[in-house]
């Protein structure tokens, strides 16, 4: 079932992605920092002490070192959901959901899968 990147869409969710615009995660990466908007991130993964920091601007994701439950408390109020023990996703980049394979397809045609224990969550998201 795909779903459309309209105002009308973000309205009907009752959830305001604007203001992802004016936040900004630090990436700390040894002697760089880099600095993205919330609404750049399309998702967070999780491995080892490292987490991925997938966005828009560059195909190779920055890392560095923090917990995925700090991140989703920071990022919880904006739009991001977690979808399984390890990814954390911008809900605003979801184009379509498939409940048959419990997958969410990204604007950018990546699919990821959610646990069954989150897809509820994920469904009460667009359709509550």
């Amino acid at each position: 079932m795909p779903l459309a990147h309209t105002q009308e869409n973000f309205t009907y969710m009752n959830f305001d992605f604007s203001k992802q615009k004016i936040n900004k995660l630090a990436i700390k990466e040894k002697t760089q920092t880099n600095i993205l908007c919330y609404d750049e991130i399309t998702y967070l993964e999780c491995k080892g002490n490292l987490v991925f920091v997938f966005n828009t601007k560059n195909h190779k994701p920055y890392s560095f070192s923090k917990s995925l439950i700090e991140i989703e408390s920071e990022l919880a109020d904006f739009g991001f959901k977690r979808i399984n023990h390890n990814k954390l996703v911008n809900m605003k980049f979801v184009v379509n959901l498939n409940s048959k394979k419990h997958e969410i397809r990204l604007a950018n045609e990546i699919s990821l899968t959610v646990s069954r224990r989150k897809w509820q969550k994920i469904n009460e998201f667009f359709f509550s």
